[in-house]
């Protein structure tokens, strides 16, 4: 319904300026919605209000010119009325409101989303970015859903998406991992090796000194250290990888590119970026950050707890970009801290052409923000492509009760246990139900319930409500015909006012993919299919009495397509978000026929 209005407005707005009465230097960016009150209309235009300073007069008179001439050749609107200072209210013929479900049907599997790449622009989303260092668990659940889904929708928006996979295979951890794998090892061949505090104790790292002994016997025990601790560390980045690709898949979650850390200091990149600011003029050597003279750091902060490390070197000047205090980027012996390495990975993104880059962090890295974008703005690159979704933490429940092990396990929630227990639809509905920023609790034991009461189950059961109607019509010798044979006389059997609001609901996917892709909210296309379930619901409970199929084959014709294009809808809105989209359900109640 908005592109039929907004190509009205246009043409309009073109005409007036070939007759004079307008100037229109250029397309206005004016909006197209729902009024809040419908018997004011089925659109509101907000037009004239915004032409109003350009064109020099009142809004209203410029809105008053619009209904007077408006252009309207394929006779779409049945009326149009100026209501305050001058909003335009369209209301639309019936015919065209009751045609709204054709596109769905037409567009079919491709209803809501544009041609990928359509719009010209590429997009990175890196999500998960786990450490290589053990399986992926609960702690990065949330943000591997959410950034699956927001890289969907900017591909069902148009764009040419990316996603990537951070690896931090470089630094202390993995070298304590790598350390721990060879104790193992040695304890597979009886030998004495006890983990030290802050080593890996669990199984998988048994797993992987097994491997690493059927593959080369006793090669390790007997060499230094410098030859073994890379090929221990190597491996043990391998395997955990390659489990974390496993679980991604069976959350149906995949990315394009993994990167590596260890890549870009191999390649000279982490270096390149520290004498890329120091050849900007944006960096200076001290002995500690200018200004900070004075600052007391908290006992159990990571800058009191490393302040050994940062004695001294090459300091980036991030306090005059949004941080809070400039940052170290070498260490007086040349070597580059963390945060370097980050930079020089932001770097590497816009050098490969990327037109907008999002990175989503779990809340707990909300402090690396400011110093990433102060780096990224001190590169000399535009900030305002790279965006932030820090992603909070999520508390696994029972009946209300906070559940911190695996049943099957006893050990810390998997992603792996979480799919098993709840499945990978119900994980993505409720990590994909709320903003990023909200707090979250997943109920399992209500994600297992087989009721209206379950949203999950709710969710999908509109679709199979919508697959059970059709099926019955086919049983009853009435299938839907198809939507070629539909013409505009089955269509203008549809009049009840629920039945318009449903196709005028359907119709809007689209503007609710756009328009969620570019806000990055997910949650914005399951409201919008709540919405639509919620009134196919209540739709079918009111007209119990006057069913979808009767005797009157025009009529039920026409209730079968607004059914079908309801089905097409819901399904390709699951599809854009990754959830699927059941053909029939069991139910305590199933009364559809």
């Amino acid at each position: 319904m908005r592109t039929l209005v907004a190509a009205i407005v246009d043409a309009t707005l073109n005409a007036l300026k070939e007759q004079g009465a307008l100037k229109l230097q250029a397309r206005p960016e004016y909006v197209v919605e729902p009024p809040k009150n419908p018997t004011h209309g089925d659109l509101s235009c907000n037009v004239a209000m915004v032409m109003a300073k350009a064109e020099g007069l009142p809004p209203r008179k410029i809105a008053e010119a619009i209904v007077a001439g408006l252009v309207d050749h394929d006779g779409v609107v049945a009326k149009v009325e100026v209501a305050g200072p001058g909003f335009l209210n369209l209301t639309l013929r019936d015919l065209v409101v009751q045609r709204l479900g054709l596109r769905a049907l037409q567009a079919g599997e491709g209803w809501g989303r544009r041609p990928r790449a359509s719009t010209g622009k590429r997009v990175l989303v890196e999500f998960v970015s786990a450490n290589p260092t053990g399986p992926i668990h609960i702690g990065h659940a949330r943000g591997a859903f959410l950034g699956d889904g927001v890289a969907r929708l900017l591909e069902a928006a148009g764009h040419d998406v990316t996603r990537e996979f951070y690896i931090n295979d470089f630094g202390k951890q993995v070298e304590t991992l790598g350390r721990t794998v060879h104790k193992r090892y040695q304890q597979l061949f009886g030998i004495e090796a006890p983990l030290a505090e802050g080593e890996y104790p669990a199984q998988y790292v048994v797993d992987i000194a097994q491997k690493l002994k059927d593959r080369d016997g006793d090669r390790w025990l007997r060499a230094a250290a410098d030859q073994w601790l890379p090929v221990c560390m190597q491996l043990a980045i391998d395997e955990n990888m390659a489990a974390i690709k496993v679980s991604l898949a069976h959350a149906h979650i995949r990315h394009d590119v993994f990167s590596s850390e260890a890549a870009l200091h191999q390649g000279g990149k982490v270096l390149g970026v520290a004498r890329h600011y120091q050849a900007r003029g944006v960096t200076y050597d001290a002995d500690r950050a200018q200004g900070t003279e004075e600052k007391v750091r908290r006992e159990d902060s990571k800058a009191a707890q490393f302040a050994d490390r940062q004695l001294g070197g090459t300091f980036l000047i991030t306090s005059r970009h949004g941080d809070d205090e400039d940052r170290i980027i070498l260490r007086r012996d040349g070597t580059p801290v963390y945060l370097t390495a980050d930079l020089a990975y932001h770097k590497d993104k816009f050098d490969r052409g990327f037109d907008r880059i999002i990175d989503v962090f779990g809340a707990d890295h909300s402090g690396h923000v400011p110093r990433i974008k102060a780096g990224v703005e001190l590169l000399g690159v535009d900030l305002k492509k790279l965006e932030f979704l820090l992603v909070q933490m999520v508390r696994i429940t029972r009946d209300g009760q906070e559940v911190k092990v695996s049943k099957r396990k006893g050990t810390v929630f998997e992603l792996d246990d979480l799919i098993e227990e709840a499945g990978a639809d119900p994980c993505r509905f409720i990590f994909l139900s709320k903003t990023a920023n909200a707090q979250l609790d997943f109920d399992l034991a209500l994600v297992e319930k087989q009721s209206k009461d379950n949203p999950v189950f709710y969710f999908q059961y509109g679709h199979a409500r919508c697959a059970s109607i059709l099926r019955f019509a086919a049983d009853k010798g009435q299938p839907f015909a198809g939507v070629a044979a539909i013409t505009d006389a089955h269509v203008a059997r549809l009049v009840l006012p629920e039945e318009k609001s449903i196709l005028k609901r359907l119709s809007a996917l689209p503007d609710v993919v756009s328009g969620a892709a570019e806000a990055l909210e997910p949650h914005r296309v399951l409201y919008f299919c709540q919405e639509l379930i919620a009134e196919l619901h209540s739709y079918y409970t009111k007209y119990r009495s006057d069913p979808v199929v009767s005797d009157d084959r025009e009529k039920t014709q026409a209730r079968l397509y607004l059914i079908a294009a309801l089905k097409q809808t819901l399904k390709s809105a699951f599809a854009i978000l990754g959830i699927d989209a059941p053909e029939s359900m069991s139910r305590a109640t199933d009364d559809d026929e």
